[in-house]
């Protein structure tokens, strides 16, 4: 059986040990200094635990040993440090990080990497899925213009101003709105800037904003370069957060880095986090096809619901998914690639015909 050990036992690290665990085809342990979370993974999941401080370097000696694969659940600056354990004990690395720095260390590191070992960062819901879905909707186009993907993980009653409630990492989060965001125009590479560009899009009847936000791209930029006119991301928000989070961020200066504890703490005090979610995926690619100008729309949604007794957020689900799919398609040997992997490597109808990716098929059409 394949050996797991999972670094983090917060929301995304609960779910991902749960769904592989009840798959009855992977050996889990969870590693966390959280005692409260590991007694419920413990009691709720009946998995083999360890607590120790991860913020510790020490911490590591020897624990990645005996294992086949290491998961990383854990804040994106801590990533680029387990990767280079993975490639010291020779084993699969892969993570969920949206933090683009992080991910150029870790293509870095799997350089070294042997040819039974991969290192898969991204491995989320943006970047993650958004960008299978949007490379597979660009190979069906002999020529394409534009390529734009929207995501958003939004709670279904928002009763604050701000219309938003904390539903994953909050280092993510602010990561995503204070960093250096990138795009293609006018087929060049081009650096933008978080919480600009915004614009009101339509979904099923129902209008939100969008805007620009770090890392939901993961690879695609790097892989798309001089093949497209226009590529970029932004979230989905409900209408008017965008302002609010602008004048935290921008007005108030607390997107600099020397201050993002403060803003951190503002989040963690005053927003209360729900389980009560859905995640918006759009992507909406214009192209030439057969001599004719077309444009194709993917639109999905996925609610929160409960999987094994346990009642899980939509964006638990399917961050924690989309690691277990891309996880199983690697050892069901699908993906054909080692050191390492990007996102788009991975084919849309091998994902949505594994047993974790169905999740994400459309309930109204057959993929």
């Amino acid at each position: 059986m394949h050996k797991v050990i999972i670094l983090g036992a917060g929301n995304i690290g609960f779910a991902l040990a749960l769904f592989l665990k009840e798959s009855k085809s992977y050996e889990v342990t969870v590693v966390s200094r959280n005692k409260k979370s590991l007694k419920k993974i413990k009691n709720d999941i009946n998995i083999k635990t360890i607590y120790c401080d991860l913020e510790d370097k020490k911490s590591y000696k020897n624990l990645l040993f005996s294992f086949d694969t290491v998961i990383s659940a854990l804040p994106y600056y801590l990533n680029a440090y387990i990767a280079k354990l993975a490639l010291k004990h020779n084993i699969n690395y892969f993570d969920f990080t949206e933090d683009v720095e992080t991910t150029k260390q870790i293509q870095k590191i799997s350089l070294k990497a042997s040819s039974s070992q991969v290192f898969i960062p991204q491995c989320g819901l943006a970047p993650g899925f958004i960008s299978i879905l949007a490379y597979s909707l660009y190979q069906k186009f002999d020529e394409v213009y534009s390529i734009k993907m929207r995501v958003g993980a939004l709670p279904t009653n928002p009763s604050n101003k701000i219309l938003y409630n904390l539903t994953w990492s909050i280092d993510g989060l602010i990561n995503e709105y204070c960093n250096e965001c990138f795009a293609i125009k006018d087929s060049s590479l081009i650096s933008i800037q978080a919480l600009e560009a915004l614009e009101k899009i339509s979904i099923n009847g129902l209008e939100y904003e969008a805007f620009n936000t770090s890392g939901g791209l993961g690879t695609l930029c790097e892989t798309l370069d001089g093949k497209v006119k226009e590529l970029n991301y932004k979230t989905i928000r409900y209408l008017g957060h965008k302002e609010l989070m602008s004048f935290l961020i921008n007005d108030l200066f607390l997107g600099q880095n020397k201050k993002r504890k403060v803003l951190k703490d503002i989040l963690e005090y005053a927003i209360p986090s729900t389980k009560e979610d859905l995640v918006i995926i759009f992507c909406t690619v214009i192209g030439k096809k057969d001599n004719k100008l077309e444009e194709i729309t993917d639109v999905r949604k996925i609610y929160n619901k409960s999987f094994y007794d346990h009642d899980l957020s939509s964006i638990q689900i399917t961050t924690a998914l989309s690691l277990c799919t891309v996880l199983d398609l690697y050892l069901e040997g699908k993906i054909k690639k080692s050191s390492f992997i990007k996102q788009e490597d991975i084919k849309l109808k091998d994902f949505l015909s594994n047993r974790f990716g169905r999740e994400f098929i459309k309930g109204d059409k057959d993929e």
